[in-house]
C-alpha cells in the first residue's frame, strides 16, 4: 500500500517566496574582494505535492558569483523551471533534471529546488537525507568557520571568540585585496590561533597570478592548507601557472559550478580541492561533483554561500553523507539575526551536528518567515 502511495505522489506546486534576514547587531556589512551584503536577500524554496507533503530549499542571491539575484530566482522558479516539473513524481530525479536542464545556468534557482525534492523524499520515507545519500556519519561534521575582511587584529579575535565558544579549529579568511595585508592577518591568525588550527584563505579571484604565487608562498612557512580561487576563474593558464609554483593545494569554487567545470579542470592535472557548494549544484549534480573528485583522488570540502538555517542544514545533510568531505563551512549561519527555524544548530567541540529527523531535518518557524518575507522583485 505505500508502494502504491509512493507511486501516485506528483508535484503540485513550485514556490519561490523571497525573504529579507538583516545581519545580526554588532556584524558586517560582509565584504569579500568581489562583493558585500548587509542581509540575506534570498529565495526560499517550496515544493508540494498532490498529498500536501511539502519540502524546502534555499536559493542565495550571488549576482557577482553566479549571476542570479532575488528577482531572477523567482521568476526563473516562477516562469520556467517550476511549471515543467509539475505532474512529477519527485522520485523521478533523472526526468526533474532533464526538464530543469533545458533552461540554461539558474544553477542556484535549480539546485534549491533539487534540495527542497530531496527533503520530500526523505519525508516521505522517514528518513533524512543522508540516509538516502551514503550515510558516511550522519551524526556530525567537522565545522569550518568563514572570517571576513578586517585588520589582522579583529580578524584574529573573532577567530578566537569562535574557538573558545564553539571550539571550532578550522577556519577560511578572506584575502585577495592587498596581498601585503592578506599575508600579515594570516600570520596573525596562525600566531593567535596555534600550530593545531587548520586555516585557508580565500581570494575570491581577486589577485593577478603573480600575485597569488607571492602572497601564497609568504603564508606557507606558517601552515596555509591550501587557497581557494586566487586568480580569475576562467584564467586556467594563469590558475595552472600558480599551481606550479606553490606548495599547497587550490580550492575550486567558482570555477567548480557543474561537473564539466569540474571535469575539465581535473583534466588539467592541477593541484586541487574541490568546494562543493549544495545551493548552486543541489544534491544531484554535488554527488556528481563528488564522485568525480574521488575517481581522480582528489578531496572535497563543502563551502557557504552564506546560507540561512535552511541552506545550512542542506550542506550539514551532504557533508555527512561521503568520507570523501574533509571539512565543511556549516557555522556562519549565526551572522544572521534568524535562522529561519524553529531549533538552532548545535556545534561543540568543533563540530556541528546533523539534525535528526526526516528529510533536511528542520521545522521552519511559520512566525520567522512572516516576519521576513518579502513581496517579489
Amino acid at each position: 500500500m505505500n508502494g502504491q502511495r509512493e507511486l501516485e505522489m506528483k508535484i503540485s506546486r513550485v514556490e519561490a517566496i523571497p525573504f529579507r534576514v538583516p545581519l545580526a547587531a554588532g556584524v558586517g556589512p560582509i565584504r569579500s574582494s568581489i562583493w558585500a551584503m548587509n542581509a540575506a536577500n534570498h529565495v526560499l524554496i517550496k515544493v508540494t505535492t498532490n498529498d500536501g507533503l511539502e519540502g524546502y530549499g534555499e536559493a542565495t542571491e550571488r549576482p557577482t558569483l553566479y549571476g542570479e539575484t532575488q528577482s531572477s530566482i523567482c521568476a526563473a522558479v516562477g516562469s520556467w523551471l517550476g511549471p515543467p516539473l509539475l505532474g512529477l513524481d519527485p522520485f523521478d530525479l533523472e526526468k526533474i533534471w532533464d526538464r530543469m536542464d533545458k533552461i540554461a545556468a539558474n544553477n542556484t534557482a535549480k539546485g534549491a529546488i533539487d534540495i527542497a525534492v530531496h527533503d520530500l523524499l526523505g519525508k516521505r520515507l522517514g528518513l533524512p537525507v543522508h540516509k538516502l545519500l551514503g550515510s558516511w556519519d550522519g551524526q556530525k561534521v567537522r565545522a569550518s568557520s568563514l572570517l571576513p575582511f578586517g585588520t589582522p587584529e579583529k580578524t584574529a579575535s573573532l577567530a578566537l571568540e569562535r574557538m573558545r565558544r564553539q571550539g571550532i579549529r578550522a577556519f577560511k579568511v578572506k584575502v585577495g585585496k592587498d596581498p601585503d595585508r592578506d599575508v600579515k592577518t594570516f600570520i596573525a591568525l596562525r600566531e593567535a590561533l596555534g600550530e593545531e588550527a587548520l586555516l585557508y584563505v580565500d581570494a575570491n579571484q581577486g589577485w593577478t597570478p603573480d600575485q597569488a604565487v607571492r602572497a601564497i608562498r609568504e603564508m606557507e612557512p606558517y601552515g596555509l592548507a591550501w587557497v581557494e580561487e586566487p586568480v580569475k576563474k576562467g584564467d586556467f593558464a594563469g590558475k595552472l601557472r600558480v599551481s606550479d609554483h606553490i606548495g599547497v593545494p587550490l580550492l575550486l569554487d567558482e570555477s567548480a559550478t557543474t561537473p564539466e567545470e569540474v571535469w575539465h579542470q581535473i583534466r588539467m592535472g592541477m593541484n586541487c580541492l574541490i568546494n562543493i557548494k549544495t545551493t548552486r549544484t543541489g544534491f544531484y549534480n554535488s554527488r556528481k561533483i563528488l564522485h568525480l573528485a574521488e575517481a581522480a583522488n582528489i578531496a572535497c570540502m563543502v563551502g557557504t554561500t552564506r546560507e540561512t538555517g535552511v541552506g545550512t542544514a542542506a550542506s550539514l545533510q551532504f557533508a555527512s553523507s561521503f568520507k570523501n568531505i574533509q571539512v565543511a563551512e556549516v557555522a556562519d549561519y549565526e551572522i544572521y539575526e534568524h535562522t529561519l527555524l524553529e531549533t538552532p544548530f548545535r556545534i561543540e567541540d568543533g563540530f556541528a551536528h546533523v539534525p535528526a529527523g526526516s528529510g533536511l531535518g528542520l521545522a521552519i518557524s511559520p512566525e520567522a518567515l512572516a516576519r521576513y518575507k518579502v513581496k517579489p522583485g
